[in-house]
């Protein structure tokens, strides 16, 4: 298989994979163990986006850049990480920001409830074309396919809190339904992106997007990662050690992962 004809098979399993996990929320947010399955599922996937972004992107824009610049002095690679998770700190903290009470977002809370979930959208949206665009512009099917186990992991879950935050503002389920597949299409549009950039460009030009774009989505990965799933989920007092095993276990799998890429 070509790396090309991977990009559009993970396209096609992450549109489908952010579906369903919107889809999923309107038959499960009413159960009485969709928030316990919920948490769980979030703690693996941060696992594995703090493998990802640690054990894979990083090295590699790290390689990237010493490929482009041969050894520099200055490490451009870890700059452009903390860019990265700059960007996504000030959309989600200076832009937009929200408190959490009771496990619950403020803004999904009556007298702040309707533009929440838009805002959710936006930052979730941004985050998933910085990742696409990385998925699309990898040139080694094995990186790729790391990128796309991380977005696997998490897009259903991002999906599913998506839509229980729309589910609660009690909006009419065809506004839902259109949501959900603009949602379900960005990692897919960044993709399409990044193979659109990397059939434009050749040479050390399509070396320099790579090397960005691995160090910008290490970047958001270990934000996402820190900050929007492992700060957050510990901080509900229950399963603390289930929780931990699962992070753990994530971390392992792109640990064991590695030893083929």
């Amino acid at each position: 298989m070509s790396v090309e004809t991977f990009k559009i098979v993970a396209l096609a399993a992450i549109f489908f994979t952010g579906l369903g996990g919107g889809l999923l929320s309107r038959f499960l947010a009413a159960g009485e163990r969709s928030e316990w399955l919920f948490t769980m599922g979030n703690a693996f996937a941060g696992g594995i986006f703090l493998g990802a972004g640690v054990i894979h992107m990083l090295p590699d824009a790290r390689a990237g850049f010493e490929a482009l610049l041969g050894d520099p002095a200055y490490p451009w690679f870890a700059l452009v990480c903390a860019v990265g998770f700059l960007f996504i700190l000030f959309l989600e903290k200076v832009c937009f920001p929200h408190e959490h009470k009771d496990g619950l977002p403020a803004a999904a809370v009556p007298g702040n409830r309707t533009l929440y979930p838009y805002l959710l959208l936006l930052i979730l949206s941004i985050h998933s074309i910085i990742t696409g665009v990385a998925l699309g512009t990898e040139s080694r099917i094995m990186q790729a396919a790391v990128i796309m186990i991380a977005v696997l992991a998490h897009k259903g879950t991002a999906a599913f809190a998506l839509g229980v935050s729309m589910l609660r503002t009690s909006m009419p389920p065809p506004r839902f339904n259109r949501l959900i597949v603009l949602f379900s299409c960005m990692t897919p549009l960044g993709i399409l992106l990044g193979i659109w950039v990397m059939s434009a460009v050749t040479g050390r030009t399509a070396q320099i997007f790579e090397a960005l774009f691995d160090a910008l989505a290490a970047g958001t990965f270990l934000y996402v990662a820190v900050v929007d799933i492992i700060d957050v989920e510990f901080s509900h007092h229950h399963s603390q050690w289930l929780k931990f095993g699962l992070v753990a276990l994530g971390l392992g799998l792109m640990a064991v992962v590695a030893i083929w890429t």
